[in-house]
């Protein structure tokens, strides 16, 4: 039976530590492959770690080489073997009883799940890395974007109203609440929540979406030239997003010009990538609403 750190199946006692040196080179060698982006090279590489430390019987570091193995495949786009992957590691960490590893690979499964938009297994993943790790803030703020994106904004909104409770300052959270609060028309809310996630470090996507929702708030409490000036930032920095047209044309609604509304609603529907089904619905709704389906 292989058991952690105890060397079998072809590694004597004596060899063994440095056989894992050798091994832990090509570790480094692959991860430094796949920084400069060349996977050829690091799924090839990684490949032969993890085949030498199931030799050597090192369960931890076989499990760690899995990992690099699924972040190697997702790289290259190959979501499938990525999951494969990090199934295999999660397996790994699950008998040597690692609930930190375990519960960051779950959500790491769940990023996976959520970029292929099914939000309903990446609210199922993140939930179970939750349990493990009850107070991850990280973990929670997944689980919260996730049950929004499956249809459950208001169980969206109280996961995120948690995370804030425990940091009132992670700019994510902020952003997701602040974007269910537009959604659900509480706008001074909203505002609050957007204007202080906009203080922080978002990513691209991120910062376009609360400004799109920040554009609707603005719109809704009839603050129009601030709302057209935020909305032109968000379309400036991508014009092509689904969830930005899809605001435009809610905004447009609100403001009563139809012929925009249906342009902007009918292309946030027809982008790629898609809506979640929650926003796509949302936008059938008010085309059925104005006839305009």
């Amino acid at each position: 039976m292989i058991t952690p750190e105890n060397p079998s199946h072809g590694a004597g006692s004596a060899d063994a530590p440095a056989a894992r040196r050798a091994v832990s080179g090509l570790q480094a060698a692959a991860e430094a492959a796949l920084r400069e982006g060349n996977l050829a090279v690091a799924e090839k590489t990684i490949a032969e770690v993890a085949n030498r430390y199931q030799e050597l019987g090192s369960s931890r570091r076989l499990a760690d080489a899995l990992v690099l193995q699924g972040d190697i495949a997702r790289a290259a786009g190959d979501l499938a073997g990525a999951e494969r992957h990090f199934r295999a590691a999660l397996r790994a960490f699950f008998l040597l009883e690692d609930r930190y590893a375990a519960a960051r690979l779950l959500s790491t499964l769940g990023d996976l799940h959520f970029v292929e938009g099914d939000y309903a297994a990446a609210a199922d993943l993140n939930r179970q890395a939750v349990e493990r790790m009850p107070g991850d803030s990280s973990a929670l703020t997944r689980l919260a974007y996730a049950e929004w994106y499956a249809g459950s904004p208001a169980d969206g909104e109280a996961v995120f109203d948690l995370v804030l409770r425990w940091d009132p300052n992670i700019g994510l959270a902020l952003a997701g609440r602040g974007q269910i609060r537009t959604d659900l028309g509480r706008y001074e809310l909203a505002l609050e929540d957007l204007d202080r996630a906009l203080t922080s470090q978002l990513s691209h996507e991120a910062e376009i979406d609360a400004r799109s929702a920040r554009a609707l708030a603005l719109a809704g409490l009839g603050r129009i030239a601030e709302a057209e000036d935020e909305l032109a930032t968000a379309l400036r920095m991508d014009p092509k997003r689904a969830r930005t047209r899809l605001r435009a044309g809610r905004m447009a609604a609100v403001l009563g010009d139809q012929e925009r509304m249906r342009a902007e609603l009918k292309r946030g529907l027809m982008a790629d990538p898609s809506l979640p089904l929650l926003e796509q619905e949302s936008a059938r709704r008010i085309l059925h609403r104005f006839g305009a389906e």
